[in-house]
């Protein structure tokens, strides 16, 4: 019966809205796991012409890069490990459906709670394994190197298997560290707030700590570069970083007798400890609390009324006059409120901005970083937004606006737009505002927030340029995008949209006259936006809600009649022809 329990717990870690819902659930995971091994399966072998290189250097030289390499793959594990337990924050407790289907069953409470232990470890361990096992075994086997010179071959064969062996015990106690304290805080959560505030709290602190992951892992290479001048100066923030922990503990069970790696080995150790005991503890005690306060909470819990919703229809009412304008904002507003997923995915692109603007206030002598900050997260929140747009909420139910589109779908595409604005632009310029204005003169600051906002809504109309859906309204067929060159398209366009903006800012603050010829320039780019966007009111378009993929084969058509080619609607996300306007 145990053995049951757990795999039907480990199943459900499995089964959850983040899993595409038309594919194949061992697939689709088969095909994530490949995709996260594949950084330490691959790497090493880049990494294989420089350990070449140091193969008969002096250690000095040689140490520095194996902290490094290290250090990236701890980082990388507990990266990992901590963004999949924040995913499946819901699924760390059994959840109502578990309730349902196995308290009727003459079944102990208690061998259901050993069940949900069970699965909880046996992830932990699994997972850690099949993302990092690559590494574990690749990594030594290509930066090995005998401590004796002519050492026997099978004292050489025993020693990388014990560095194999040291480098995912490493890990996996960087990943439990992680896992363990995401499951220590939900316990916590859970014995000091009711269900419904639990709830609420869960979306924020999921959301946190994906920031939070990321942009420890983006400050991964500052750390880890430095780690000699850093160890030998006793930094303090070698002590505050838990992957450098971890790296420590590496460093000591492979035999290493430096004091600061002692201490940080130590401070794994402790560290480990105290977040399995708190844990342990706290799961145990919130467990009883949770099987009865889930269970009393069942009927009324998602029936209580919300504020949120009044609020946001009456923002809509507000900023959208016209009724299917304000009827998309609203429904924008309100999917973003309620989807987790959703919510999940804006804050992946919210933390790596984050990430790039620590990065930047760190490094100092990065003179337009602060200049570069709102044009950062306004970069990253914008393209969050555009990406979740197209991601869809409850797609059986875009029938109601596939059945209420009308020759006002114009108004639609305001709305998404206002929202962008709205939702995206107005809460992150209000969060900066006050601090340049502390920062700097009450002119230079009101400068560059009008240049930031003017930029920021430029970026807004070029990624709504070729948008032709209600969010969240299309299907999202899975592979459609050429990944790799999206990402060489995404960081060209940030670099130039960041950096070099405020470069041209920090230029013009110099040439106050410049100012008139900039804001010039983008009173013509927007009055282009406007232009384009009454021409395609005149030809006419259709939303689009069907996004296929295109064909594998593309055939030319040559002997279809000629009077028959205007009669196909395309298939791909770009605006269709209408019929004549409505009167």
């Amino acid at each position: 019966m145990l053995i049951a329990l757990i795999r039907h717990f480990f199943g459900r870690f499995f089964d959850n809205e983040f899993v595409a819902q038309n594919a194949d659930m061992q697939v689709t995971v088969t095909k994530i796991l490949a995709l996260l091994a594949s950084p330490g399966l691959l790497l090493p072998w880049f990494r294989y012409t420089t350990y070449l290189a140091l193969d008969h250097a002096d250690p000095a030289l040689r140490s520095p890069v194996l902290w490094f390499d290290r250090l990236f793959f701890i980082s990388f594990a507990m990266l990992v490990m901590g963004g999949v337990t924040v995913l499946e924050w819901e699924a760390l407790f059994p959840d109502r459906r578990d309730y349902h289907s196995l308290i009727p069953l003459p079944i102990r409470l208690r061998t259901i709670f050993f069940g949900k232990v069970g699965a909880l470890i046996l992830f932990l361990v699994v997972f850690t394994a099949a993302v990092n096992l690559p590494a574990a075994f690749m990594f030594p086997l290509i930066a090995f190197r005998p401590a004796i010179a002519h050492q026997a071959f099978i004292f050489t064969l025993v020693d990388l298997a014990r560095t194999m062996a040291i480098q995912f015990a490493s890990v996996l106690a960087a990943s439990a560290f992680v896992y363990l304290s995401l499951v220590a805080l939900e316990g916590v959560m859970l014995n000091v707030l009711s269900v419904a505030w639990f709830r609420k709290a869960s979306v924020y602190i999921q959301c946190a700590m994906i920031a939070v992951l990321l942009s420890g892992f983006f400050l991964f290479p500052d750390i880890a570069g430095s780690i000699a001048a850093l160890k030998a100066s006793h930094a303090r923030i070698l002590f505050v970083y838990p992957p450098v922990w971890f790296l420590g503990l590496n460093e000591a069970l492979l035999g290493s007798r430096d004091t600061v790696f002692l201490a940080l080995a130590r401070y794994a150790t402790e560290g480990l400890g105290t977040v399995t005991l708190l844990a342990a503890l706290s799961y145990t005690i919130a467990y009883r609390r949770h099987v009865r306060r889930t269970l009393e909470s069942i009927d009324g819990a998602e029936s209580q009324s919300s504020q949120t919703p009044e609020w946001l229809s009456r923002l809509a009412d507000r900023l959208a006059p016209r009724p299917v304008e304000r009827a998309s904002f609203a429904f924008i507003a309100k999917t973003i409120a309620r989807s987790t997923k959703h919510r999940i995915f804006l804050a992946v692109y919210i933390g790596v901005g984050a990430a790039f603007v620590l990065q930047g206030l760190a490094a100092a002598g990065l003179k337009q970083a602060w200049l570069s900050v709102p044009l950062v997260l306004s970069f990253f929140v914008l393209s969050g937004m555009r990406y979740i747009f197209t991601i869809p909420a409850d797609l059986p139910s875009n029938w109601l606006f596939r059945l209420s589109e009308n020759h006002e779908r114009r108004h639609a595409l305001d709305g998404v737009r206002k929202a962008m604005i709205t939702l995206g632009l107005a809460p992150l310029f209000a969060l900066l505002a006050p601090f340049y204005f502390l920062l700097w003169s009450p002119p230079i600051a009101f400068a560059h927030f009008v240049f930031s906002l003017t930029i920021s809504v430029l970026l807004t109309d070029l990624l709504l340029f070729d948008f032709w859906k209600i969010p969240f309204t299309c299907s999202y067929p899975p592979g459609k995008a050429n990944v790799t060159l999206l990402w060489i398209f995404y960081w060209l366009a940030f670099t130039s949209y960041a950096y070099s903006m405020a470069s041209l800012e920090a230029w013009m603050v110099r040439k106050p006259w410049t100012l008139a010829i900039f804001y010039s320039v983008a009173s013509v780019i927007f009055a282009a936006f406007r232009w384009q966007r009454r021409r395609w009111d005149r030809v006419g378009f259709l939303l689009v809600f069907e996004d296929a993929l295109d064909p594998v084969v593309r055939t030319l058509n040559l002997a279809e009649p000629a009077w028959r080619k205007g009669m196909r609607e395309p298939q791909v996300s770009r605006p269709r022809l209408a019929q004549p306007k409505e009167p």
